[in-house]
């Protein structure tokens, strides 16, 4: 017996069915790429945290060895112009365990051939804070302003010495290492200018250096540099290096920064904290009780 119209199988979808089979797998491709994007990110943070942890428990390790004394910063030698660089790397090397080699080219924060415990996975530099070719950036960065005595000569040696630990007010609410790089100063314009005045008391109202600072680092762009050893804070004018260098923590994190506290613990840091009143409740940037 021949099967005649409706009665007839198939054997094929029609031009207007395929259509509509691609338009739902495109639609759901557009409603998934986005997703998996976040996902992987998400990963991203989560390695970089642990990179962090690393970091601040190798430092509360450290300054129980060295008299509660924090790490230096950086170091250079004018007697004989040899670059000490990035010296808290260097200092947290015994208790960070796969710290790798250095090959000798330990010069503002990179580092070839470093372990992947000073990279972000989320963050990619091409060129050193001297715009030189590098093969690994360290992607981490000191609050230098806070956790150094700043910049001091002992002989032919300058250097910044870290922080004893009973100077810190409140080591669990204080940054001591974060995501940094060095920022587009286009991708605010308030970035070379807000901030750069010296806060005398944040105790006081009046004190409009103290902030809050009108800056937006939720949009920061990095550029191809890493921030080299430290990062900069507002309100605190040491030597000009706030206004000029554009170093800063970066959040790159889906508007969040990765950073390790003067106890030893990390998590991840909001940029509202960054632009909040000195003394405030949210400042995890400075000094403060």
């Amino acid at each position: 017996m021949t099967l005649h119209g409706s009665q007839r199988r198939r054997t094929a979808f029609t031009l207007i069915e395929l259509l509509v089979v691609i338009a739902i797998i495109a639609i759901l491709a557009a409603i998934l790429f986005p997703v998996f994007a976040q996902a992987r990110e998400k990963a991203r943070a989560i390695s970089c945290m642990s990179n962090l942890r690393q970091i601040g428990v190798a430092s509360s390790m450290y300054t129980q060895d060295y008299d509660e004394t924090y790490p230096l910063g950086y170091t250079w030698d004018s007697n004989n112009g040899v670059w000490g660089g990035d010296m808290w790397t260097v200092s947290l090397q015994p208790y960070i365990q796969k710290y790798g080699t250095s090959n000798g080219n330990i010069v503002n924060g990179e580092m070839a051939g470093i372990a992947n415990v000073f990279t972000c996975p989320s963050a990619h530099f091409t060129t050193d804070t001297n715009g030189n070719p590098v093969n690994n950036a360290i992607a981490y960065a000191y609050n230098k302003s806070v956790m150094t005595t700043g910049w001091t000569q002992i002989g032919t040696l300058y250097t910044f010495p870290g922080v004893n630990m009973a100077s810190l007010r409140s080591p669990a609410n204080l940054v001591i290492f974060a995501d940094a790089a060095t920022m587009n100063p286009s991708s605010d314009p308030n970035m070379n200018t807000v901030g750069n005045a010296k806060c005398a008391d944040y105790t006081v109202a009046s004190d409009t250096a103290c902030g809050p600072f009108n800056l937006t680092p939720d949009k920061w762009v990095a550029t191809t540099t890493s921030a080299g050893w430290d990062l900069d804070i507002p309100g605190i004018d040491k030597g000009g290096d706030y206004g000029n260098r554009q170093r800063r923590p970066h959040f790159r994190h889906q508007g969040n920064a990765n950073a390790a506290f003067a106890d030893g613990h990390a998590k991840a840091v909001k940029s509202s904290s960054y632009t909040s009143r000195i003394g405030s409740a949210a400042d995890i940037w400075h000094n403060h009780d």
